[in-house]
Parts: C-alpha cells; structure tokens; sequence
C-alpha cells in the first residue's frame, strides 16, 4: 500500500534533518502524504502522545489521545481505535490510522511523554481498553 512507502519516506526525511523539530517542512511534507488526515495527525501530536514503560518487565505501549477517549497503540501493529478496526483490520483500505501514524512521527522527533508504571498496572490497563 502506498501510505507504507509514505510513512517510510517522512520517517527518512525526518532522520535526515539536523535537529528532530515539527517544523514547517515536515508539516507540509505530511500534508501531501496525508492530506485528509495531516490537521487530525499533527492535532494528535501536540494534544501529547504517552509512552507506558512497565517496570521491571520493560513491556511498552503507547496512548494517544482520541476526541472522547484515548486510543492504546502497539506501534506499527495495533491500535484500539474504530477507524483501524474498521478500514485496516476489515475493510483493509488503509495500512494504519491516524493515531499509529502520530505515534510514530512523535516517536521520531522525540515529542512524547514517559510515563513509568508497575506491571501490576498493565493489565488494568488492558482492561480499561477492553482487551483482556
């Protein structure tokens, strides 16, 4: 799918910049490669993109805001909003939502939150997405 490519292209043009900043080229870079979801994609980014590192198990997810709730995200593969179940898991018009895509430019430029947790809490919180 073409939207892979894309991502892989913004992921290098990204990497290839002297200092890792949302700055203008980057933002109008993704409004050509993402120009329905470029608003909603930087929208995500700045509301703030959570990193959960569970300890001691170094297990990871990330959260990213949604308009009436948040979404939990395993990079590249998952995330628990409607649009990816609905156009990558069944109708597969797309390879990733908006939010897997906000992860993964934030993660780039370094624009997320660190949050430490206990292991204990992962399943609480797998249970507050309703996946366990």
């Amino acid at each position: 799918m073409q939207i892979s490519k894309d991502l892989l292209k913004l992921i290098k043009k990204i990497r290839n910049k002297d200092k890792a900043i949302l700055d203008a080229d980057i933002i109008e870079y993704i409004e050509e490669i993402f120009p329905n979801k470029s608003t909603d994609i930087l929208d995500l980014i700045r509301r703030g993109i959570k990193k959960y590192i569970y300890k001691p198990s170094n297990r990871i997810v990330w959260i990213s805001p949604g308009t009436d709730c948040e979404h939990l995200i395993y990079p590249k593969i998952f995330c628990s909003c409607l649009d990816f179940f609905n156009r990558v898991v069944i109708s597969q018009q797309r390879t990733f939502c908006k939010h897997i895509i906000a992860q993964i430019i934030a993660e780039e430029l370094n624009l997320y939150e660190i949050i430490e947790a206990d292991d204990k809490d992962f399943n609480k919180q797998l249970k507050y997405f309703q996946l366990v």
